[in-house]
């Protein structure tokens, strides 16, 4: 059996587990606080060694462009893999129930940075093999998307708290869908060729963030955001999809 295939299997496998017990955490509430706290960094921790893979296969010298890209993306990913280290220290070891806003933003924050540019030089490149009607069509859609989002979900929570809480929470689906504007380019560029699959899992990783993101800015609002909120599978559907756009990527290019 393909190899690639393997993968796909277990990445359903553990999806449907992970379904499975956030849907039954009524009868674990204990271990579905550690569970909740526990898996982000795990997978988050996987996300960037896989990064760091590729960074090794990919990596000639810092000035070479592809290079740059990958090493950029393993930096993003690794300031994303320290949020997710630093709110679980928060939760189970300093006893801080919502650690939000924290440090562990900082590092979420940050790490956007690193993976923009990333994604940003690998379209760039190869950006000619785009026509100026499908760049401006594809922004035009991103920019009605942000006005959407802006109009039925940020600006009434706003109305509802402005504060340096909501700010940040917003923060993260703007950025989202910045990056996700800039894969959905990069998929057109490639999906007929090798690493096709690759940037379609890219586009679901970031989509299942923007959609994450937006629900966690919400929830946390109206201050019903817990952990072990079913809304956390959206975070780990993406980074599941980041893992297998990875090994994708590695085994094909």
């Amino acid at each position: 059996m393909n190899a690639q295939y393997k993968y796909y299997e277990i990445s359903l496998v553990l999806v449907i587990f992970l379904i499975l017990i956030y849907v039954f955490q009524g009868f674990y509430y204990d271990f579905m606080y550690i569970f909740s706290n526990i898996f982000p960094p795990i997978i988050s921790g996987i996300v960037f060694c896989f990064s760091i893979l590729a960074f090794k296969k990919y990596w000639t010298k810092i000035k070479e462009y592809f290079s740059m890209i990958w090493l950029c993306f393993s930096i993003g990913l690794g300031f994303w893999f320290l949020g997710e280290t630093t709110w679980a220290i928060y939760t189970l070891i300093l006893g801080v129930e919502l650690p939000f806003p924290s440090i562990a933003d900082i590092f979420w924050l940050i790490g956007y940075i690193p993976i923009f540019i990333s994604l940003f030089l690998y379209v760039k490149s190869f950006s000619k093999v785009l026509s100026n009607k499908t760049i401006y069509s594809t922004t035009i859609i991103t920019i009605i998307l942000l006005i959407i989002i802006f109009i039925t979900l940020i600006i009434p929570v706003f109305e509802i708290e402005f504060s340096i809480n909501t700010i940040i929470s917003s923060a993260y689906p703007i950025l989202d869908i910045i990056l996700l504007h800039i894969t959905i380019l990069g998929f057109l560029i490639f999906y007929k060729g090798k690493i096709g699959k690759s940037w379609l899992f890219i586009n679901l990783g970031f989509t299942s963030y923007v959609i994450a993101d937006l629900l966690f800015n919400y929830f946390i609002t109206y201050g019903t955001y817990y952990c072990g909120h079913p809304l956390e599978l959206l975070f780990h559907f993406g980074d599941l999809s980041l893992i297998l756009a990875f090994y994708i990527h590695m085994k094909e290019l």
